[in-house]
């Protein structure tokens, strides 16, 4: 059993314990995965700090965390199989960003910020939202995470637009996080297609 599996399974005996919750399987298991996504999810925030700290990229790694965060909630994505699986590739998708970032900020060209935009908008508007198997959505759902992936996206790609034109090279993360999760989009649409078989 995994860290965040055992801690969340104490979070749930507590909860019971204090008659916060009902012991219905069913509600134990929903609030079983919450509970354990809630703690992937701030393991992730926590490594992506940690990293900035010791490359000294602290400012862009709340940027990166700004733009990734709310994004993806309405985009959705490729998903790893494991919790350590996904905090491992989280960092290394992030160590991989600032790299491409150290060498390219200060080369990055109108036309490089336009293309970015743009793929990164059409990928939204044509394949987002990418459904979790445990979450799915109603029609009504999908077309309002695909507009505000979509807004999202305008907005975030605005505001690297604008940091670029005034030098602030740190808006150029927004950027770069919006070509990672079209990445991770279209690898999760590519595993979609592969698995019904188109």
């Amino acid at each position: 059993m995994t860290m965040i599996k055992s801690f969340s399974n104490k979070l749930l005996q507590y909860l019971i314990k204090t008659d916060a919750i009902d012991k219905d399987e069913e509600v134990l298991a929903y609030y079983r995965y919450g509970l354990e996504i809630t703690i992937s999810s701030i393991v992730n925030i926590i490594l992506i700090l940690l990293i900035g700290i010791c490359s000294h990229h602290f400012y862009e790694s709340i940027a990166f965390l700004i733009c990734f965060v709310p994004l993806r909630q309405y985009t959705g994505g490729y998903h790893a199989n494991t919790y350590f699986k996904c905090n491992f590739l989280f960092s290394v998708l992030y160590i991989a960003l600032l790299i491409v970032y150290d060498l390219t900020v200060k080369q990055l060209t109108y036309h490089a910020v336009a293309l970015i935009l743009v793929f990164s908008i059409v990928t939204f508007a044509s394949e987002c939202p990418i459904e979790h198997n445990n979450k799915p959505l109603s029609d009504i759902q999908k077309k309002r995470n695909k507009n505000l992936s979509v807004i999202l996206g305008l907005l975030y790609g605005s505001i690297g637009v604008i940091s670029q034109v005034l030098s602030y090279d740190v808006g150029v993360i927004f950027l770069y996080t919006l070509v990672l999760i079209s990445l991770l989009v279209i690898v999760a649409t590519f595993q979609r297609i592969r698995r019904e078989g188109y």
